[in-house]
């Protein structure tokens, strides 16, 4: 595993050198390097959010197994299965792009955070190619980036005095603000309260929760990251968004399950007890007019 994890760094480094060749900015090598990252995961992105669509279409066929088979566990499990299964609704789905972007995210600071030591004169072992431009720049002190020092910590670019910290600390607001518009947008018009299970009210009362909190704290702990780690979440939130929009518009955002009505509670009475004195009124008017 750690051999995996090593070749990952590597890989990582060998492809931050080769952005630089193509564009010799150190910020911009940051920006086409996720980029390409979201590009690779957007099959599994796709995945995740129509696994997700679907768990939110069949929230209704959920609710009334649950009703039917309240009383037996086993069935209703096995039924639900089932549900999500022919619909595609699969947690694996939802979390494995998760899952494989984590290992990215830690390779990618570990590399980022082994610049900030290159810069800082450090010597020891470097994830980038040895006879790279890109190394030869970083030795060279060449890592700023709209008045960044992509290599040097958040905090110590917010804490260096007002003029300096101007750039560090609208990035760090630009992350934070991008990560909740990217997750609100996501979860945007989802099951209406009404139609929900008291578990259901529960579990998306927790998700918002996490919505609400999740981003400060991605922008809590990223005041120790280096700049360049910053720009790179930064970057990935706003790719991930102009993702959705694109699979939105391919697929279109699906509507909020509405509550069921009495007639649907009830089978045996399908038709409302007003609609009928209005079928007959219709026949006789009809009469009438013949």
């Amino acid at each position: 595993m750690g051999e995996l994890f090593a070749a990952l760094e590597r890989a990582l480094g060998t492809a931050l050198a080769f952005f630089y060749d193509l564009v010799p900015s150190f910020g911009m090598a940051i920006i086409l390097l996720t980029v390409a990252i979201n590009l690779v995961l957007f099959p599994l992105t796709l995945r995740q959010t129509r696994a997700t669509r679907a768990f939110q279409e069949i929230q209704p066929e959920i609710k009334r197994i649950q009703k039917e088979y309240k009383d037996d566990p086993e069935t209703m499990q096995r039924e639900l299965m089932r549900v999500q299964r022919e619909a595609g609704a699969t947690p694996g789905g939802c979390l494995l792009p998760l899952i494989v972007q984590f290992p990215i995210w830690l390779a990618l600071f570990r590399v980022l955070n082994n610049v900030s030591q290159i810069a800082s004169g450090a010597n020891g072992q470097t994830f980038l190619p040895e006879d790279s431009a890109l190394l030869a720049a970083i030795r060279s002190g060449e890592t700023t980036f709209l008045g960044m020092d992509l290599g040097t910590p958040m905090s110590s670019g917010i804490l260096a005095g007002l003029p300096t910290a101007i750039p560090y600390a609208l990035m760090l607001v630009l992350m934070v603000a991008s990560q909740y518009i990217q997750q609100w947008h996501a979860t945007r018009g989802r099951i209406t309260d009404q139609a929900l299970t008291d578990q259901q009210r529960q579990q998306q009362q927790t998700q918002q929760m996490l919505t609400r909190i999740m981003p400060l704290f991605i922008g809590f702990i990223s005041w120790n990251f280096p700049a360049g780690l910053v720009l790179y979440w930064t970057t990935s939130n706003v790719f991930r968004l102009g993702q959705q929009f694109v699979i939105f518009a391919i697929d279109g955002r699906p509507e909020s399950p509405k509550p069921p009505t009495q007639a649907e509670d009830r089978p045996g009475e399908a038709e409302s007890p007003r609609k009928r004195p209005q079928a007959v009124s219709q026949k006789k008017r009809r009469r009438r007019r013949r």
